[in-house]
């Protein structure tokens, strides 16, 4: 398994915070897995293969038009990546944004197999 390291997390993150959709699944296998914290179940909601993915990540940017990603922290091992985030926008009602997020992203042959996010809440 591969190592990753921080150019890894800035060069996902640059994808991200351009709402570049390409780029950010240009890092995704095929095959990959999104778990975010609003949903139903335990997990929240999950998306499953690049075309649910893919559309997911879409709604997100579009929700928070002017979504940012500042990496606070980051942990590497071998088949995974951890990332804390700050993450800022604006709402489509006009409010302001700003949270606390993880991303834990399972790795594979150098792509992101799994990301589960999760963030802190506020109230």
């Amino acid at each position: 398994m591969n190592l990753h390291d921080e150019s890894f997390v800035q060069k996902m993150l640059a994808a991200w915070n351009a709402h570049d959709v390409d780029g950010a699944m240009a890092l995704m296998m095929e095959d990959c897995v999104w778990e975010i914290p609003r949903g139903s179940a335990p997990h929240g909601t999950l998306f499953q293969g690049a075309n649910e993915v893919r559309a997911a990540i879409a709604d997100a940017f579009r929700a928070i038009p002017d979504i940012q990603y500042q990496s606070l922290r980051s942990c590497f091992g071998s088949g995974h990546v951890v990332m804390e985030l700050l993450v800022t926008g604006t709402l489509a009602d006009g409010t302001a944004a700003r949270f606390h997020a993880c991303d834990i992203l399972t790795m594979v042959d150098g792509k992101i197999a799994a990301k589960r996010s999760y963030r802190k809440v506020a109230g």
